[in-house]
């Protein structure tokens, strides 16, 4: 199972992050909107949502869709090695890697890492790109413009502008907001999300 070379890659990529972003901290909603709309149960599991997986292979086999499964820590993995074939290999190999990302670093810095790498469309590789692009200030992002940035990762912004794209865009960003709030009233939520819960883990930071 193990390929030395796609660890290695990670764990470089990780130590590089560490060293050029020491101080780089993305707020707090930023990160509880990227939970919300890709990886709600992110502070419950170590890695893997097994829910999300089974409920996956469930719409892949039964209702023959693609459904989501994969977690940020996964979605980190698969940025990071640029492997993104569809083969069951691979998805064994994306769960491994992610547990073992999950190991080594805190779940604030999974947060920064792929909001810092992550694709949000053409010539948007990590958010800072893509707000510069977008012309968004990155230090001063309202809550839509936060939603929006999130939203892309499902539909990254095109080359050209595209009217449907855009539609989408502000669909999801719509979504976001709202269910960002519904599962911020929720005791659950709030207990494992809560926003001292995320300063807390954040002052540990090195």
């Amino acid at each position: 199972m193990k390929s030395i070379s796609d660890w290695k890659i990670i764990t470089e990529r990780i130590a590089q992050h560490r060293n050029e972003n020491t101080k780089t901290q993305y707020s707090q909603l930023l990160c509880a909107f990227l939970v919300t709309a890709e990886d709600h149960r992110f502070w419950n599991h170590p890695g893997v949502d097994l829910i999300s997986l089974i409920r996956a292979i469930w719409k892949t086999k039964i209702h023959k869709k693609r459904g989501g499964g994969s977690t940020v820590a996964m979605q980190l993995v698969r940025t990071i090695t640029a492997k993104y074939n569809l083969s069951l290999w691979r998805k064994i190999r994306e769960i491994y890697y992610a547990l073992r990302v999950s190991l080594i670093i805190r779940k604030s810095d999974v947060l920064n890492i792929y909001l810092s790498i992550a694709y949000f469309g053409w010539n948007m590789h990590g958010i800072e790109q893509a707000c510069k692009r977008l012309g968004y200030d990155i230090q001063n992002l309202s809550n839509y413009e936060m939603a929006s940035l999130i939203a892309r990762l499902k539909y990254p912004e095109p080359r050209s502008y595209s009217k449907i794209k855009r539609k989408l865009i502000k669909c999801r960003a719509d979504h976001i907001i709202r269910r960002h709030a519904k599962l911020e009233s929720k005791t659950l939520y709030g207990k494992f999300f809560s926003p001292k819960r995320v300063e807390e883990d954040y002052r540990h930071l090195s």
